[in-house]
């Protein structure tokens, strides 16, 4: 009896590591992630007080004028989760050159000379005291570039020099109507124009020819400070373009020395904060030398002679190109929101040498409240797993077309159904005839209204012949908000088959449950199930809604036929002793 207690045991444990093997042999394959080559940029790196490693945002306040007091406490208190404590606002006052140096302010102020327009500053400082967000506060901006930063140029500093004056008396401004009653949140001024890497940064004689050009102007304002506030530091965020032409410097190593120099030379002050845009965003810088730029500024403050301190101004957004935009311009706006893998990429790279990290801008280009949902979700979803996600997402399976005008223009009128993501999806990129012809992108507006659909399904086509009499055919590559991409999939315009009268269903709003239910799933309508529509991707829709179902019926049927065969089935030497006690 003993033995066959001690060989049921065996065969139980035996039974329970099967399950085990079979379970994880016949679970969802999960894609490899790509390994950061860099440390990974996390709260308690950065010195965040919440679960990311962004401390601090950028805002503007067209985007927060008509935002009523529900609204501000459903923003803040995201910001207050990830560790968003400081916030920088640099549109108060706009200076016009060109029209005898006219004035503007958006605050109210009392200088005589300047014209009140609608205060957005006073809300921003209530709401920020309320929950203990620090603001940085700009002290001015012109309202036709900055050709003034044009140091080489002595007319040009001598412009400087009197926007600067204007600017100071602005600080002085801001300080005096907002200082006492915010004391405890106002945590500096923000020098809102932006120097960029000049190509005088190549020459020892161009880097101190600019550097003294910078302090003639700051001078006037850091003498200003310093008798109103030494205490209060003040922020510049300059960037770069590495990829201009003949007018930029694209040697990192020499554009440190501009900023080492700069600093030394151009009344910059122990606490004083240079936070760099990474560029990235916009296009003057990119991932592969985010590394040796943001290394070059950490040479440059830790070499100036002062105790300055850096941070980053990464840019989560992705700027438009112009060139697709103009061949299908729907009236939409193409800024878009980065894919949360690029941006984790960004703060890994400049984690390693900044000491606090600021993004351009949170409440524009991620906020739930703003975006489509799919950006904050993949992102909280990394935050707290540490794992981006890698499911790819579903390309769009049928498609109707009909003629349309489009700003003026006939055109060609594509919408579809059918794509899907577990998250998200971010962007649509189209091609023509094999070549890469535009994109569409989840829009961004009220996230949380259901008036407006935020993912792209649909796209004009200005540039199609309806004369034509040669087949077009366009394919669809879908990238979801974590950065992951789909098959493509493709659609034949046929001569004179538009409209096509196709019927959609399944237009994509957001991620769904049962996704891959066939009642769910519908194709088109039968009348229209001949339109040379290419359906390659709808099985692949109605499979990954049942593969999860069907691996557990799996699972569980061969653990009951292994289960069987340990418990029920006698080996020999049982057989034997049964007939030998008979």
């Amino acid at each position: 009896m003993e033995e066959i207690f001690m060989k049921r045991i065996l065969k139980t444990i035996i039974c329970g590591v099967l399950m085990l093997a079979l379970t994880f042999s016949v679970s969802t394959p999960v894609i490899a992630q790509e390994e950061s080559e860099y440390p990974l940029a996390t709260a308690e790196s950065m010195g965040s007080s919440g679960i990311s490693p962004i401390t601090g945002t950028f805002i503007q306040p067209w985007l927060y004028a008509s935002w009523n007091e529900t609204r501000w406490d459903q923003e803040i208190e995201e910001w207050k989760m990830l560790g968003i404590e400081y916030l920088i606002m640099g549109d108060t006052l706009s200076v016009s050159p060109n029209n005898n140096y006219t004035i503007t302010a958006s605050y109210p102020t009392n200088i005589e000379e300047v014209t009140r327009s609608t205060d957005y500053l006073t809300m921003l400082f209530r709401k920020c005291k309320q929950y203990g967000i620090k603001l940085y506060i700009g002290i001015g901006n012109t309202d036709n570039g900055w050709d003034f930063l044009d140091l080489e140029v002595s007319a040009s500093v001598e412009k400087f020099k009197k926007l600067s004056t204007i600017f100071a008396a602005v600080a002085e401004d801001i300080y005096n109507i907002y200082y006492e009653d915010y004391k405890d949140i106002f945590a500096g001024f923000y020098f809102v124009p932006e120097l960029y890497n000049n190509s005088a940064f190549s020459t020892a004689e161009g880097r101190s020819t600019y550097s003294e050009g910078l302090a003639a102007g700051l001078d006037i304002i850091f003498d200003k400070l310093n008798s109103l506030n030494k205490d209060l530091p003040f922020i510049f965020s300059p960037y770069v373009n590495l990829f201009g032409g003949s007018w930029v410097c694209k040697d990192t190593e020499q554009i440190g020395m501009f900023w080492q120099e700069a600093l030394a030379t151009a009344g910059f002050r122990d606490g004083d904060i240079l936070c760099p845009q990474d560029s990235v965003g916009a296009g003057g810088n990119d991932l592969a030398n985010l590394d040796a730029m943001t290394k070059a500024y950490r040479n440059a403050v830790d070499n100036c002679g002062k105790d300055i301190k850096l941070y980053s101004n990464c840019e989560i957004f992705v700027q438009p190109n112009s060139e697709y935009i103009s061949r299908n311009d729907e009236g939409v706006n193409y800024w878009e929101t980065a894919t949360i893998d690029r941006m984790i990429k960004q703060f890994d790279i400049v984690s390693q040498y900044v000491d606090k990290l600021f993004v351009f801008a949170y409440p524009h280009y991620l906020s739930s409240y703003l975006s489509a949902n799919g950006f904050y979700n993949t992102y909280i979803h990394y935050l707290e797993t540490g794992e981006l996600d890698t499911m790819p997402p579903i390309a769009p399976n049928t498609f109707s077309t009909s003629k349309r005008n489009a700003n003026g223009k006939e055109a060609l009128y594509i919408n579809w159904g059918g794509m899907y993501d577990n998250y998200g999806i971010s962007r649509v990129n189209i091609y023509k005839d094999g070549k890469f012809y535009g994109y569409r992108i989840a829009e961004r507006g009220n996230a949380k209204s259901n008036t407006i659909n935020l993912y792209p399904t649909k796209f004009y086509d200005t540039g199609y012949n309806f004369n034509t009499d040669k087949n077009v055919t366009y394919e669809f590559e879908v990238i979801d908000c974590s950065g992951n991409v789909s098959e493509r999939s493709s659609l034949i315009v046929e001569p004179g088959s538009v409209p096509n009268n196709i019927k959609l269903t399944n237009i994509y709003k957001g991620p769904v449950e049962n996704y891959g239910d066939e009642s769910s799933h519908s194709a088109s309508s039968e009348e229209d199930s001949s339109e040379p529509v290419s359906n390659s991707d709808e099985s692949t829709g109605e499979k990954i809604g049942l593969s999860q179902g069907v691996k557990i019926a799996l699972v569980a049927g061969l653990l009951a036929v292994i289960c069987i065969a340990v418990f029920f089935i006698p080996n020999k030497n049982n057989i034997k002793k049964t007939n030998d006690k008979k």
